[in-house]
This record gives C-alpha cells, sequence and structure tokens, in this order.
C-alpha cells in the first residue's frame, strides 16, 4: 500500500529533506529522530544529491532550512496555544520540542508520512511526550478529515502551515482555507504561516552569507521542489502575487492578518553570522491569522459525500462511478481498484455526477489511467466545481 502512497502523493519525499538538513545543522532531536527514518536508501540518496551541488549552495540550504525552522518555533511559542496543530508535520522534530515544552502536539501529513513517522517518533520521545503528542494521516484540504484528527482537542488551537502552501493550486488553496476556518471557528486560536516567503528565506540565506546571486539560489530552490513533487511552485493566490495581493485574497477568505517580519522571530544559529540573516530577512513577513466571520461566506459548511467508487466493465470498456471528494486520502483506492482490474480495458469513462472535489493527487492518478490507456479516457456529468478545477489546472484539454 505504501507503494500506491508515494506514487499518487512524490511530495512526501521532500520532507525527509528537511529533517536531514536540521540534522547536519546539528539538531540534536533531528538528529536522533533521522536514527529512526533515514535507510540506506535514502542516505545515499541525500549524499548523492550533495555531492552534486556547490557546497556553498548545499550549506544554504541547510542554514535556510534550520532559520525557517527555528522561526516557526519562536512563532509557535509566543502567539501558540495548547494545541500545536502542525501541518504538514513532515520528518521534522517540531513534535519533541512541542511536547518538552508540556503542549499538546498534532502532527498531521499524508499517510505515507505518518505510517513511518508515528513510529519514530515514539521511540526517541519520553513516555510523557508522546501522551502529549498525536500523529496522523490527513487531507489539509478536507475539512473532516482535519477535524477527525483533533477530536481529543480541548481548548484553542494554533495551527502551523510550513512549507505547505506553495504546492497548492488556487482550487486546493481555497478548500483548505475553508477547512481552517471552520476549525478556529469551532475552536479558536490562530493559523501561522509564512509560506509566501519560503523561497525567499533560502535565496535570501544564500546572498547574505556568500555574497552571490541570490537568483540562482532561487531558480534551484523552486525547481528542485517541483521535479520531486510534480507540481509546479508557488503559483496560488497567496506565493505569485505579492504580499498585497495574498493579504486581500485572505481577507476574502475569512481572514485578519497580523503581519510580522520574520526578522524578529530568528535566534542566533550556531556558526552563523545571524545578524547578516536578519538584516537579509527583514522584508519577509510570518502572518498570524484569526477568523472574521464578517467576512466570511458559510457557504463552505455543508455536508459532504462520502467518498465512493465503483467500476463496471462490459466487454473491454469501463466506467468508474465516483463520488464525494477524490484527495489525497481517496485517490489511493481509485488507482488501487484501477490497476487491479486493467487487464483487457481498453476505455474509460468516470462518471462525475457526484464527485464533488478533485485535488492534486486525484489530478494524478487520473493522469496514470489516461495514461495507461493510451489517452482513452474521459470524464462525464462534470459539475460547475470540478470543471473549474480542470480548467485551473489544465486538465480539461485531455479529460473532457
Amino acid at each position: 500500500m505504501d507503494n500506491i502512497l508515494s506514487i499518487v502523493n512524490p511530495i512526501y519525499s521532500t520532507g525527509k529533506g528537511t529533517a536531514s538538513m536540521l540534522a547536519v545543522r546539528g539538531d540534536k532531536d533531528a538528529v536522533e529522530l533521522m536514527k529512526q527514518i533515514n535507510t540506506e536508501e535514502n542516505r545515499q540518496k541525500q549524499e548523492s544529491s550533495s555531492s552534486a551541488m556547490p557546497k556553498t549552495l548545499a550549506n544554504s540550504f541547510c542554514i535556510g532550512q534550520q532559520a525557517r525552522y527555528e522561526i516557526y518555533n519562536a512563532l509557535a511559542a509566543r502567539f501558540g496555544k495548547s494545541n500545536i496543530v502542525d501541518l504538514p508535520c513532515g520528518y521534522t522534530p517540531r513534535g519533541m520540542s512541542v511536547t518538552a515544552q508540556g503542549k499538546h502536539y498534532f502532527g498531521l501529513d499524508l499517510p505515507i508520512v505518518i505510517n513511518e513517522m508515528a513510529g519514530a517518533a515514539a521511540k526517541v520521545m519520553t513516555p510523557r511526550q508522546s501522551n502529549l503528542a498525536v500523529y496522523q494521516g490527513v487531507d489539509a484540504t478536507n475539512y473532516e478529515s482535519l477535524r477527525n484528527a483533533l477530536n481529543d482537542v480541548e481548548g484553542e488551537i494554533c495551527i502551523i502551515t510550513e512549507g505547505l502552501i506553495p504546492y497548492f493550486n488556487d482550487p486546493e488553496l481555497i478548500s483548505m482555507c475553508s477547512a481552517v476556518h471552520r476549525l478556529l471557528s469551532e475552536f479558536g486560536g490562530c493559523w501561522i504561516t509564512a509560506d509566501h516567503s519560503v523561497v525567499g528565506i533560502y535565496s535570501e540565506t544564500y546572498r547574505a552569507l556568500y555574497g552571490g546571486n541570490e537568483n540562482e539560489m532561487l531558480s534551484l530552490t523552486k525547481q528542485s521542489a517541483s521535479d520531486i513533487a510534480g507540481v509546479k511552485l508557488c503559483q496560488n493566490s497567496m506565493c505569485a502575487n505579492g504580499h498585497g495581493a495574498a493579504e486581500s485574497f485572505l481577507n476574502d477568505q475569512g481572514f485578519t492578518v497580523e503581519r510580522h517580519s520574520i526578522s524578529d522571530y530568528l535566534p542566533d544559529l550556531n556558526g552563523v553570522d545571524t545578524d547578516k540573516l536578519r538584516d537579509a530577512y527583514r522584508s519577509m513577513e510570518a502572518w498570524i491569522m484569526t477568523v472574521n466571520t464578517v467576512n466570511h461566506n458559510r457557504s463552505d459548511s455543508k455536508d459532504e459525500k462520502p467518498f465512493s467508487v465503483s467500476i463496471e466493465i462490459e466487454s473491454e470498456k469501463m466506467t468508474a462511478i465516483l463520488s464525494g471528494r477524490l484527495d489525497t486520502i481517496t485517490a489511493p483506492e481509485l488507482l488501487e481498484k484501477f490497476e487491479s482490474v486493467k487487464e483487457g480495458v481498453t476505455t474509460c469513462t468516470i462518471n462525475a455526477k457526484d464527485l464533488e472535489y478533485v485535488s492534486s493527487a486525484g489530478l494524478r492518478v487520473m493522469l496514470m489511467m489516461y495514461k495507461a490507456l493510451n489517452g482513452n479516457l474521459k470524464m462525464e456529468q462534470v459539475n460547475s466545481v470540478v470543471r473549474e478545477i480542470l480548467e485551473v489546472t489544465g486538465f480539461e484539454q485531455f479529460l473532457l
């Protein structure tokens, strides 16, 4: 099953790089955690990647990653509540840090990440820390998925999104904003992110420390992440059009934005002229967001159909009938069923009458099916919501 999950969600592999860079920078929790999750295959991949990159760039990546991680920790310490919701948690040691402070930690990520991370974290946490930590697989765009993961929450929450938003298209971003708004309306608390500044952190780190062309780092960062995840980076309304446009977008989604310079939250880093980094980061912002019900359209609270997929085969023709949300959690089920019956099938029709939403993971599965059938796959009875997603992503050109 993990093989299916990795195919559907290749973005998960970026998380191990994050944890390994923290370990390189001497984070003790990251070092212990990587002993549990860093297989020989992963170690060889990381060494190969590092050896192919100039040392100044590799060092900038590690320092930029450490800076980003520590800035989020400082923001959570100042603005966070007793419940820290880390979305996505990746393979970072934040759970160790948060629970050491006596706070409850909810590490949420793709199921393939949680399958490995939950056991690894348990091995390095004390019993007291383990009692304060919950790791659960979710889809970040799905309110029900997130809400189920927070069943044990008592009190206000602080949702942290580090490294997630740049990978979203606009429909995914809007769906996640809707889910976060519902959660904060229910529990109270805030949402913290600096994801709109994430690429700039790496490029400015390079410029500040080495005086080089930061555009080289900017291009490398975007290309590396895009290649691994299989999506174009920073193409949505929070990342592509500047801070003013992003804040306007968030206001429309029902959030009040409090803006902070990330340089104010950067602690001293070992072996680095941190003052140079603070100067370089001065123009980049982290945002603390709370709900603004006045501006928000409450239509997002409607009940959704549970996901289901049924497949009918007549002669060499397949019909796949989908209902509910085709997303990170459910897309593997569609791929698994297709793989089990595709032998001898030459064409496929996807009946989307009751399909309510499609994420990048769902689109990736349909693209796999399309290629496996040499282009003989079409969708029918597509509603306006799903049609808009297909149009935004360009999939309407070959699926409709």
